[in-house]
């Protein structure tokens, strides 16, 4: 007898338990991916604004994972456009449905220049990979001073402002691998029916 009570009340404890737990999560209530990272993140120039327009490039390679990038009004964004060669680079100034505006500081004034989604045929983007980035700076300077420091030292001839083939593999692999670590670290990505280019607000 002893032991059914125990188990009856062991029973109406995960019972109430799971009540409990179905009460605290409401899927109605979860927080969407765009909601959490306004949580954790935030964004200075549109934080605590809601209806605020900020462009989204939802970018689904066929190898690797999805990845979302976002650009706010202030941020500097670089991309090409479908019929032209100019490499943009330029401050965001506003964001519309269907265009976003940038600055340009020509000749002493500053012009603005909308920009058509549409238009734009690939975006620069950059993924902060700890240590990968670094040496995506780093190891290109340490191979030119790896050679530089050869050719200014004295060698084996004993003799200043000479080098030898080593000098250039051990220099030339450093800054090939620098090169490695810039192109995972910073992509250029084609607009097309995987990477898209669109527009969302804040909540």
């Amino acid at each position: 007898m002893k032991n059914i009570i125990l188990a009856a009340a062991a029973a109406l404890l995960f019972i109430s338990s799971f009540a409990r737990s179905q009460d605290v999560y409401n899927r109605q209530k979860a927080l969407t991916s765009e909601e959490l990272f306004f949580k954790q993140n935030g964004n200075k120039n549109i934080s605590g604004n809601a209806g605020r327009k900020y462009l989204v490039l939802d970018a689904a390679p066929r190898v690797g994972k999805f990845r979302r990038y976002r650009f706010f009004p202030g941020d500097v964004v670089r991309f090409r456009m479908n019929n032209e060669n100019i490499r943009f680079r330029s401050s965001i100034v506003s964001i519309s449905d269907t265009s976003f505006t940038i600055a340009n500081e020509v000749t002493g004034k500053m012009d603005y220049r909308e920009i058509m989604l549409k238009d734009v045929r690939l975006i620069k983007v950059s993924k902060r990979i700890p240590f990968i980035t670094e040496a995506s700076y780093y190891f290109p300077i340490a191979g030119l001073l790896y050679i530089g420091a050869d050719f200014i030292n004295k060698g084996a001839d004993d003799k200043r402002f000479t080098t030898d083939a080593s000098a250039f593999i051990v220099g030339g692999a450093l800054m090939a691998a620098g090169f490695v670590c810039y192109k995972l670290s910073f992509a250029s990505i084609q607009i097309n029916d995987r990477n898209k280019l669109k527009v969302l607000e804040t909540y």
